[in-house]
Order: structure tokens, then C-alpha cells, then sequence
């Protein structure tokens, strides 16, 4: 049985199914768990509460800055090949407390992955670190925990080091891998590890929050209209409303074509302004609100009304439900920074309206 209350996860707010698993998997924690789901629904959330579940309440803080030494997070970060042991330390701790609980945990760049370290160095939060701390029980508490948030952007090498630790489990660490794109891990360690899955968020648990950060209800409304589930899409939003969605991507919609003149003159049109990850959240965005749409629902922003509202009398089911998959693995393969031209022009090609 766990030497702490199951309460402490009651924090995780949206996700009950989650939370009725982890509470029953405190009975006896150990092995290692992968939490997939969208970005931004209370992945990240969850696993430091798990951590902090699984062991006393008196420690808690402790588990939620990562102060702890027997918390280990690993997380995306440049590599360490080039920097000195203290200059990695800085960037470490620098990019860790943009971690720890009620932070908003930020969108790896693309040069970023978990670092395996150096054969000659031990680094901390790297792979080789967390294999050496877990020669020696806990310092401090009855089961140590290591994070590993965003585990789909490991190197695969730094997998297969990571398989041996999965492979030696260790009765007093639990292993925590996030991701949103779980269909990228290798099978041999999604089949070691228990999976918990995480859903978009409810509107009202979106609209809650942002209201007790001192937003106002039209305000929150809105960006959970946009959020789709994610509330780290609906603080992007409340930053740069401006620039939420791509604005070349409404009006490409407007006239859509997915003829090869047509798609080339619209790449060129954008200057490159918006990544593709804005791109791509964009279509995404406007596919997903005209499913929405034909179940009776329109956004409040007049602009994305008028246009989802004129592609729901258009497009097809068969069509949509195959412009919102290619959307999805499209998007999956932004982080693996592929050519913007040729990928772009691959993806608009193959969206369907008719």
C-alpha cells in the first residue's frame, strides 16, 4: 500500500479516467508507465503528482520543483557533446524549471532531444545519469521517480540505453515517459511499460482555469473555443491572439485546391512566417471545428464561422475524416524538422474536398 493518501492527484483536473488508474496502480507502484495524449491535456501534471503520490506527503514540495534528488527529470535539450560539464549544468537547470509543476512546459525546438550523455561524463539528466543513480536506492524517499517528458524526441541510441534500465527494473524507481505520439517509440519499450491514456480537456475545465488565472469568461470562452482540448493552446492563444491561427491557411481555405500550381504559389506566398507547426495547427484547427460544425456548433470568431461553416456544406465525411488523419501524422512529423517546401507541398497535395 502507499505511504501517502491518493488525494494528491485529485489535482490533475479533466482527466478522471487517468486518475482512477494511477489511484488504483498506487496499491503497488513500480515498472515503468508511458502517459500519451495530446499536448497540452495534463501529461506532464500527472506524472509529477504520481511521483509525489507514491511517496510521503512530507516530501511533496520537494517532487514538485524537483529539488528532490530522487526525482530525476529528463527532458529535450541541445546536446551536451559540445559544452563544458558547468555550462551543461546551467542550461540544465535553466531549461528544468520550465518543468516543474504549474509551469507551462514549453515546445522543444527541433535541434532538442533527451541526451544520452558522454561516454567519459556523467551528466545530469541524461540517460547514463539516470542508469547510474539507479545502481543505489533512494537518498531520500521510499521510491525514486524519473520524468522523462517528451520521450518521442530520444535519439535511438539513447532508446536502446534507456531499454536496459527498463530491462534491470529497479523495485524503488518508477519510470515515467510522456509523449503525444506514442506510435514513435519503439515497440520493445511501449511493451515494458503500463500505458495510461490522456484526453482533450473538457471547455469547462479550460474555461475554470483561465478564469482563476484572472482572465475574463468572454476571454476564456474563446480560447477554449480554440484550445481544442489543450490548455497550453489556449494560453498560446490569450499571448498572441493576433497570430493564433495562420492567416494565410483561412485564406487558402476560403478557395482551397490541391492542384499543383495552385499549392506552389501559395508556398511561396508565405515568406515562411509561420512555421509549419503553425501550419499545421491551423488546418488541423479548421477541420476539427467543421466536425463540430455539422453536430450544430459554431465557433464565436465570425471569421472561422463564415469558413468552416461554407467547407461543412462541400467536403465530404469520407473527405474530412482523411484531411484530419493526414493532418494528425502530418503534424507528428513536424518535430523531425523535414524540408518546409517539400513537405508542405506533400501535404497540401494530398488533402481531399470534394
Amino acid at each position: 500500500m502507499s505511504q501517502t493518501s491518493p488525494s494528491v492527484l485529485s489535482m490533475l483536473k479533466g482527466q478522471p479516467q487517468a486518475v482512477d488508474f494511477l489511484e488504483r496502480v498506487l496499491e503497488d507502484p513500480q515498472g515503468g508507465y508511458i502517459f500519451f495524449g495530446p499536448d497540452g491535456v495534463g501529461k506532464r501534471t500527472a506524472a509529477i503528482l504520481f511521483a509525489a503520490a507514491v511517496n510521503p506527503p512530507s516530501f511533496s514540495q520537494g517532487i514538485f520543483n524537483f529539488s528532490n534528488p530522487d526525482i530525476l527529470p529528463l527532458f529535450p535539450i541541445k546536446s551536451p557533446a559540445d559544452v563544458s560539464p558547468d555550462k551543461w549544468m546551467e542550461a540544465w537547470v535553466e531549461e528544468r524549471v520550465k518543468y516543474v509543476l504549474h509551469a507551462i512546459s514549453p515546445d522543444p525546438q527541433p535541434t532538442c532531444v533527451i541526451p544520452i550523455g558522454l561516454d567519459e561524463k556523467t551528466l545530469n539528466g541524461t540517460i547514463r545519469d539516470l542508469r547510474r543513480e539507479m545502481k543505489f536506492p533512494p537518498r531520500i524517499l521510499s521510491r525514486r521517480v524519473a520524468l522523462l517528458f517528451d520521450f518521442d524526441r530520444i535519439k535511438p541510441d539513447g532508446a536502446n540505453a534507456f531499454l536496459k534500465t527498463l530491462e534491470e527494473p529497479q523495485a524503488q524507481t518508477i519510470l515515467v515517459l510522456t509523449t503525444s505520439r506514442p506510435f514513435t517509440l519503439p515497440p520493445t519499450i511501449r511493451s515494458r511499460c503500463k500505458i495510461v491514456r490522456f484526453n482533450a480537456l473538457p471547455d469547462e475545465v479550460i474555461c475554470e482555469y483561465l478564469i482563476n488565472q484572472g482572465h475574463d469568461d468572454e476571454e476564456a470562452l474563446m480560447a477554449a473555443d480554440l484550445a481544442f482540448g489543450s490548455l497550453k493552446q489556449a494560453l498560446h492563444y490569450l499571448e498572441d491572439k493576433d497570430n493564433f491561427i495562420a492567416e494565410p491557411v483561412l485564406a487558402y481555405l476560403e478557395k482551397p485546391s490541391t492542384s499543383s500550381l495552385p499549392v506552389i504559389n501559395f508556398i511561396e506566398s508565405l515568406g515562411w512566417k509561420p512555421k509549419l507547426d503553425k501550419i499545421t495547427f491551423s488546418f488541423g484547427l479548421v477541420f476539427h471545428w467543421v466536425v463540430r460544425t455539422r453536430a450544430g456548433r459554431l465557433p464565436r470568431w465570425k471569421r472561422l464561422a463564415g469558413l468552416v461553416k461554407s467547407l461543412a456544406g462541400s467536403i465530404s465525411r469520407a473527405s474530412l475524416a482523411h484531411n484530419i488523419m493526414l493532418t494528425e501524422r502530418m503534424s507528428g512529423r513536424v518535430a523531425l524538422n523535414p524540408t518546409a517546401n517539400l513537405f508542405l507541398y506533400q501535404y497540401l497535395t494530398s488533402l481531399k474536398f470534394s
